[in-house]
């Protein structure tokens, strides 16, 4: 399908500004600007655009904003191409009907402004960067007065950060309580089945670095080194204004376990054929059914990788299926999105005490005002908000999860070895074992197994002794609350196997038999 509307202005009689039948992305992606619909996969990136969306008149000179959009598509992200795209067809979409488009005048633009809703005020200044570039080109369909106008109106931008700055429930960072149910709830979740092991390693990954879903989507299987029980993963950067995303790279320490973990998730697509130019997150294993259709050629350097809208797109369906409730929206399930990850990391950062250019830098900003809103919100009523929400949120986070058993007789394993759980700070008697028989878990003995869902206390056991030294640590730390925090799922959990004890005692003393 090509378009022939003639769309240069008058200029010299009998001259008319053509499409070419061949364009180039600025990554090198070919593509006919002639079609009436632009379709291509670019980087983690996925462009699709339909010009026959375009709710215009018979005379309106639709050429002229495709040769507009192809100077960006040449210089520019798809991603930014499509939302000057869509700014347009938004536009279109609240002009009053009646009255078909010919040419964008003030008058059209004033009215534009006028129905946007406060939160979409932006809007114009993103239909701004278009018309501007359309009126520079000299292609007809926008009136001069429309870009002086625009050029002398105030733009309001995009109100960056309102969500990490009120800490949005809904969309902006998790607080403390939430970021410690969500991650136990997705590592039980995993352990148990219910989520494959690629949704675990990039939960984790979320967590640790606070990366864009683009930059993830584009990971290959050779970004993780491994070395001397240290891990390191090389985190692709975007908005750099390079070709695409896997030319420049920022290095993140994961810590043992999570390094483990993505190993040995590696090894499994190894096992599967995926080599170490193979993306860390294939299309082929994120969509259930695979892809429909091939987009790349297997020259593409990241053919194979889930684009970013698919991604996000499936992570948040098996989020939504596990989230724990947050009293923060009256114990509905938290909203999970990959952007609530990024949020989460810059806030614990400057909680911390990180400087602004450090949280630039791991954020991969390339200036500090990104980063104001991570130092905008008051620490006193942040303080409040999650005191409030973990005394209401720890009744309903079960922090025991495994199985009691009366002796190491009843246990999976029987005594098998690596499966006895010894706290040899408090006692050498075992306090319980553990349901894998401690195979490839990193995690520090007896104070993780208590919260592990394989982890089998002993009803006769000196659960006591380890309750007491968790909460003589606590107490050592009570200077730094999140220090002393660390611990309290594992003091809770010992709490809630002491009574399970307590309970399966008096019912033994009174003959009754569970």
């Amino acid at each position: 399908m090509t378009s022939s509307i003639a769309t240069s202005k008058d200029t010299s009689p009998g001259l008319v500004l053509r499409l070419p039948e061949t364009a180039f992305t600025r990554s090198g992606i070919a593509f006919r600007p002639n079609e009436d619909i632009w379709h291509w996969t670019d980087g983690p990136f996925r462009l699709h655009l339909d010009f026959r969306k375009l709710t215009v008149s018979a005379v309106f000179p639709c050429d002229s904003l495709k040769h507009s959009l192809l100077v960006f598509a040449k210089r520019n992200s798809a991603s930014h191409v499509t939302n000057l795209f869509n700014v347009f067809v938004h536009f279109l979409a609240l002009r009053v009907k009646s009255t078909p488009l010919v040419s964008v005048t003030a008058e059209e633009v004033s009215n534009y402004a006028a129905r946007l809703k406060d939160h979409e005020k932006w809007r114009v200044g993103t239909l701004n960067v278009l018309l501007q570039k359309w009126e520079a080109l000299g292609l007809s369909g926008v009136e001069p007065d429309c870009t002086q106008y625009l050029r002398e109106r105030r733009k309001p931008g995009n109100e960056k950060g309102a969500a990490v700055r009120t800490r949005d429930p809904e969309e902006g960072p998790f607080s403390e309580a939430e970021y410690s149910t969500l991650y136990k709830a997705v590592d039980a979740a995993y352990g148990a089945g219910e989520v494959p092991r690629w949704i675990a390693v990039l939960t984790r990954l979320l967590f640790a670095c606070g990366g864009r879903i683009s930059q993830y989507a584009s990971l290959k299987v050779l970004d993780l080194t491994a070395r001397d029980g240290s891990f390191v993963l090389s985190l692709p950067q975007a908005k750099t204004r390079e070709v695409h995303s896997r030319v420049s790279f920022k290095e993140f320490d994961l810590s043992p376990q999570t390094g483990r973990l993505v190993l040995e998730y590696i090894e499994e697509l190894r096992s599967q054929g995926h080599d170490d130019d193979a993306p860390l997150f294939p299309e082929t294993v994120v969509m259930s059914q695979g892809p429909r259709a091939r987009t790349r050629s297997e020259e593409d350097l990241f053919f194979g990788h889930c684009i970013r809208d698919h991604l996000s797109r499936i992570f948040r369906e098996f989020m939504d299926s596990l989230a724990p409730p947050t009293e923060r929206l009256a114990f509905k399930p938290i909203p999970v999105t990959p952007s609530r990850f990024r949020y989460t990391f810059g806030t614990r950062l400057a909680e911390e005490g990180a400087s602004k250019a450090v949280i630039a830098d791991r954020l991969g900003h390339v200036d500090l005002q990104h980063v104001d809103v991570y130092f905008e919100a008051s620490p006193k009523i942040v303080e409040n908000i999650h005191k409030a929400m973990d005394s209401q949120l720890a009744p309903l986070a079960q922090a025991f999860r495994g199985r009691l058993v009366e002796d190491e007789e009843h246990s999976t394993h029987k005594g098998a070895p690596g499966s006895r759980i010894i706290d040899f700070r408090v006692s050498k008697t075992p306090v319980g074992s553990c349901g894998c028989k401690g195979q490839g878990c990193g995690f520090d003995r007896p104070t993780a197994c208590y919260t592990c869902f394989k982890f089998e206390p002993w009803l006769d056991a000196p659960h006591e002794k380890v309750l007491r030294r968790l909460q003589d640590e606590r107490k050592r730390w009570e200077s730094d609350e999140r220090l002393a925090a660390i611990n309290d799922d594992a003091i809770r959990a010992v709490q809630e196997v002491i009574a399970e004890c307590g309970q399966a005692n008096e019912q033994r003393r009174s003959g009754v038999t569970a």
